[in-house]
């Protein structure tokens, strides 16, 4: 493993954070500064404790002040799967006079030990609550003693791992329901108690019996169903199920934080890490980040007095923001329930999301009324209860809102095929080109979910009414789907795209998305080219298997705070503006494309710049073609399962065969020398032919030249584009290919298209830094051939050395 040195987040030092223990330790000190108030003084790491002869060194320890430095915790850390350790830590606070307290975590798990000051026992104290700064135990005196969470994710993780092998639910969804009913005993406490001070009846009391904790947890249950909740969202049967000693686990666990004063969806955090698989992915249902719903609020900027609608609302986290972002500055705990009540409207057809959206709702600001379930692509007029028609029908039409914010269900997999739905919408049907144009037919289609809900979405907004939303990137630059474009840009006027990572969605999926934020034309509006906000951000906060990223500051690491306030404050208009990839504008967008990292300008000052240092001239690959200089065409499709023959004498090429420049010698798969010549004609491959990568993920952008009769003698898949050089050297061909500058412009290129990422015809628009001087073409080619060459035949040397 490649050592990767950085400091230490509380003291500073010299650590290696290649390490996955390292990762687990910088978690637990920023929660330990962060949640539990101790500061970066009080903490250190890698402190020696005698061990009889021996000194052993600890990874964290906790003193109760800067200055006399006693020791009160000691906190062991593994790495994930690791399990060693626990007796080493009980030894660590026996041989350490005044520790209290001790942790164990591989940030997968995570165990307690405390120690009778008077008698010494250790044991293991599964209901323990690390201590804030400054006091001696967990124990919670007022409101004001709770602070806001920094990784709640973190500890909800921590929670499901040790019930998974502790609960008497087997199920996750039983235990993601359990976790949501005490998260929302919790959020009704605070709510109870914050004004007076009081303290909070949600936490586990020093020395109390699971049983007592029991009963104190079941009578604020009983008064979350009823309260002040008003209509019931919970059913006045449901009860709080889990075992005793599991929630004094989860009591313990969260009672410290105060989840009313914390800057998160923490019901849709609960809901990732304990109900992802029932309620995320089947149905093409993903939570949006918290970044990603933070920004679209901020560039809509809802106001005070507009209705606010989300028709996918899930667990309410758009709504939510949106009443943060309205009610700022506002104290009025009822002018915030006014706006709740009369401004925020939501729909979601999984009734119980839908639920928890009503129940999150009323603990944050008593809008519950206005949510409904519904499916907001169904005709509400025949397909909707008594119920979401009363909210969201008026005089026989749907409402019209000021601001809509929604990520749709979206997914290559699930499209509507009901022919009742289809009809409602002009994107339901097929469309055909007609010269310049698209128009729509009489019939419909199959449609995925998202391209239905771009117009129901603009159904529901008024005129000059603002939207944000999330889709798929196919949307926005694949040629088939332009007539979606040429139908959204009558419709509305795009006033910013902004460009999400691949990670933004995972682990759940890895579509690539991007947000649109559009203005709904009004009536007669004329069409006109204006500037287009765009931006590409490339850090989404969290790694592909969903943890954060933190910096040294304890902030997570993302670029939509960024992008939200250049788009407010209006960069990258020009004019002294400085062109970031964190907002940049756009006033010619190539044949209607709306993919930001299309236009980056990162690329254009690179292509200016290659240009001026090498002396290059910038020929694109359709002006090659045009001047007979090479021909591009597309692999013809060949060889189906059936024909694939393990036992057969001829190589069929995938894209996973091209490395090196050169065709792998053994392949995964081959044909018989029939099927080769049932297809040999329609491929056509000669000696000097590049094939290029034109479909997949990482792979694109590869290319192999084929050198020998040998590399012909193949058939290849129909995920490549053929390369042929008329009148210009293969191997400058291939050199300029290869370039970092045209790297760079194939990434840019590359769309989503259903479930596959491809370049498509876009190769041709490829600029190439040609060379101006014919000497500096002869070097490049004579380079080129030398290394090639030599490369084979190292190869084919090491084979036969094998053989």
């Amino acid at each position: 493993m490649t050592e990767d040195f950085g400091k230490d987040f509380a003291t500073g030092k010299r650590v290696d954070l290649s390490k996955p223990e390292e990762t687990v330790r910088q978690d637990y000190e920023r929660i330990l500064h962060h949640d539990l108030g101790y500061p970066k003084s009080c903490i250190d790491i890698n402190v020696s404790v005698q061990m009889g002869r021996q000194k052993k060194f600890s990874d964290i320890v906790v003193y109760d002040d800067s200055e006399s430095r006693n020791i009160i915790g000691i906190i062991e850390t593994k790495a994930s799967g690791e399990t060693n350790g626990k007796e080493q830590l009980k030894s660590y606070m026996s041989a350490t006079s005044t520790c209290r307290w001790g942790v164990w975590t591989n940030g997968d798990e995570l165990e307690f030990r405390t120690r009778d000051m008077q008698t010494g026992k250790i044991t293991h104290n599964p209901s323990f609550a690390v201590p804030r700064y400054g006091v001696l135990d967990a124990r919670i005196e007022r409101y004001s003693d709770l602070r806001p969470a920094s990784n709640l994710k973190w500890t909800f993780r921590l929670i499901n791992n040790r019930l998974y092998a502790n609960t008497n639910l087997a199920r996750t969804e039983k235990q993601g329901a359990e976790m949501v009913r005490l998260i929302f005993c919790k959020l009704f406490d605070e709510y109870a108690i914050r004004r007076n001070d009081d303290a909070p009846a949600f936490q586990v009391r020093q020395g109390e019996s699971e049983k007592q904790t029991r009963n104190r947890i079941n009578e604020l249950w009983k008064k979350t169903k009823q309260g002040h909740l008003g209509e019931p969202i919970f059913n006045r049967s449901e009860n709080i199920e889990i075992d005793d000693y599991s929630l004094q686990l989860i009591v313990g666990s969260i009672q410290g934080h105060s989840l009313l004063q914390t800057n998160r969806d923490i019901v849709g955090d609960a809901f990732e890490v304990f109900s992802e698989r029932q309620f995320a992915g089947e149905k093409g249902q993903f939570f949006t980040p918290r970044a990603v719903v933070k920004m679209i609020v901020e560039m809509i900027q809802p106001a005070s007095g507009e209705n606010v609608v989300d028709p996918a609302c899930g667990s309410g986290g758009f709504l939510i923001a949106a009443l943060s972002h309205i009610t700022r500055g506002v104290d009025d705990a009822e002018e915030k329930k006014r706006i709740a009540e009369h401004c925020l409207y939501g729909i979601d057809k999984d009734n119980d999301l839908a639920k928890i959206c009503k129940a999150h709702m009323s603990i944050i600001g008593d809008g519950k009324s206005n949510i409904v379930t519904a499916d907001s692509l169904k005709n509400p007029d025949k397909h909707w209860d008594d119920h979401a028609r009363s909210k969201f029908l008026q005089d026989d039409a749907l409402m019209a809102f000021d601001v809509l914010i929604t990520n749709p269900p979206f997914g290559s997999t699930i499209k509507v095929e009901q022919e009742r739905v289809l009809q409602q919408f002009e994107l339901g049907h097929k469309w055909r080109k007609a010269g310049n144009d698209w128009e729509q037919t009489g019939k419909t289609q199959p449609t995925p979910p998202q391209i239905l809900f771009i117009e129901r979405c603009l159904e529901l907004l008024k005129e000059g009414g603002r939207m944000g939303i999330v889709l798929p990137d196919g949307i926005l630059g694949n040629p088939r789907d332009a007539y979606i474009r040429q139908w959204l840009s009558r419709k509305a006027e795009i006033l910013a795209v902004v460009d999400c990572p691949t990670n933004t969605f995972m682990p759940h999926t890895g579509t690539k998305t991007s947000v649109l934020i559009m203005r709904k034309r009004r009536s007669g509006e004329s069409i006109a080219t204006h500037n287009v906000f765009f931006a590409i951000a490339e850090q989404c906060g969290h790694t592909p298997r969903g943890k954060e990223i933190i910096d040294s500051d304890g902030n997570i690491r993302e670029d939509f705070t960024a992008i939200a306030n250049n788009y407010k404050t209006g960069g990258g208009a020009g004019a002294g503006n400085e062109q970031s990839h964190l907002g940049f504008r756009c006033r010619n967008l190539h044949e209607g494309i709306l993919v930001p990292r299309y236009y980056d300008p990162r690329i254009i000052k690179a292509i200016r710049a290659r240009a001026k240092k090498d002396n290059a001239r910038m020929v694109s690959v359709q002006e090659l073609c045009a001047s007979k200089k090479i021909a591009v065409s597309g692999m013809p499709a060949s060889v189906n399962s059936e024909e694939y023959d393990v036992h057969g004498e001829v190589r069929f090429i995938r894209t996973s065969d091209v490395s090196g420049y050169e065709l792998n010698e053994r392949t995964g798969r081959n044909v018989s020398l029939e099927t080769y010549h049932k297809y040999r004609a329609r491929q056509d491959l000669q000696i000097g032919d590049i094939l290029f990568v034109k479909d997949g993920d990482n792979k694109i952008g590869e290319t192999a030249i084929l050198l020998t009769e040998d590399d012909c003698h193949v058939l290849v898949q129909s995920h490549f584009k053929k390369i042929r050089s008329l009148n210009m050297s293969p191997f400058l061909l291939l050199w300029l290919l290869n370039t970092a500058i045209v790297r760079k412009q194939i990434r840019q290129r590359v769309f989503s298209q259903s479930t596959l990422s491809t370049i498509g015809d876009r190769i041709h628009e490829l600029l190439l830094p040609v060379p101006s001087s014919r000497a500096k073409e002869e070097s490049i080619i004579k380079d080129m051939k030398t290394l090639v060459d030599g490369r084979r035949d190292s190869l084919k040397k090491l084979r036969e050395l094998m053989s």
